[in-house]
């Protein structure tokens, strides 16, 4: 396992340095006043955020936007997580050109072994974050350690059954990956999905497969309760080719696909104070 968390790793920190700089991100206009947090999250979650002022924990937080954009959008204090030193540094100098320093802190960690030895009254993670993860169950134990009782957990994130997929279009779709995996999947391609034309040193990467049962069950052994689990036919890149996208920022499957598939879910679940974490 430690091969695979030092190649992705290497993959991410270079993919980092790279991403602020991205139309994809607009972290110019993050700093003139703009949210980097997508329609659904500024109305399923945001109104939350504005009306608590919680602390928030933020997983694989990236370089910090949305981490960022949680402390705009009114929490009391956030701290953002991730593996990569390089997201960790770049996170760091934006809150500081933000004015948010005194909001935001960001730490550098595994998820899997994270312990900061406190609670939070939220637990955030979102968009692209299951894959990398060798051990749902190690992560759940994560979000529940540092989750107060009564606290809210939530996750906006890519559908597993649109993983499963490539070359969707004319209502056809080749089955290309596997939905229940016991073994990583291995990828070297160039590219991101925030620049699909950029060329990288450390092109390969290891994802791993995990079903929306794992996922909810995982949660639900630690001491959670699922409060909401609502599924979307629209994801926020362009997750096949043909992929169209709208003035939201959702891209859609093209108009000739007639059946809708899942592309993105969020999930909302608070921890019950007889749980275990």
């Amino acid at each position: 396992m430690d091969e695979y968390v030092a190649t992705n790793r290497r993959n991410w920190d270079e993919r980092a340095a790279r991403h602020p700089d991205t139309d994809f991100y607009d972290v110019e206009g993050f700093l003139a006043g703009e949210s980097s947090l997508y329609p659904l999250e500024r109305e399923e979650f945001a109104p939350f955020v504005e009306r608590e002022s919680p602390t928030i924990l933020h997983l694989q937080c990236h370089f910090g936007l949305d981490t960022l954009s949680l402390a705009r959008a009114g929490a009391n204090e956030v701290v953002g997580v991730d593996f990569s030193s390089v997201a960790i540094e770049q996170a760091r100098d934006l809150a500081a050109e933000a004015g948010l320093g005194d909001t935001a802190a960001f730490v550098e960690a595994d998820v899997l072994d994270l312990d900061l030895d406190r609670s939070f009254d939220v637990v955030y993670t979102s968009y692209g974050v299951l894959a990398w993860l060798s051990d749902p169950d190690a992560w759940a134990a994560t979000v529940a350690r540092h989750l107060r009782e009564g606290g809210t957990f939530y996750i906006v994130e890519n559908h597993p059954v649109a993983g499963v997929f490539e070359n969707v279009g004319d209502d056809t779709a080749e089955l290309a990956h596997p939905y229940f995996a016991d073994e990583p999947m291995m990828f070297d391609a160039q590219g991101s999905y925030a620049d699909l034309d950029a060329e990288f040193e450390h092109t390969e990467q290891y994802e791993f497969a995990h079903s929306l049962g794992e996922i909810v069950t995982a949660l639900a052994e630690r001491g959670l309760r699922i409060e909401s689990l609502h599924e979307f036919p629209w994801a926020t890149w362009r997750m096949y080719e043909g992929m169209s996208e709208d003035d939201e920022g959702r891209w859609w499957l093209p108009d000739d696909v007639s059946v809708e598939l899942p592309l993105t879910f969020s999930l909302q679940a608070t921890k019950r104070t007889t749980g275990r974490g």
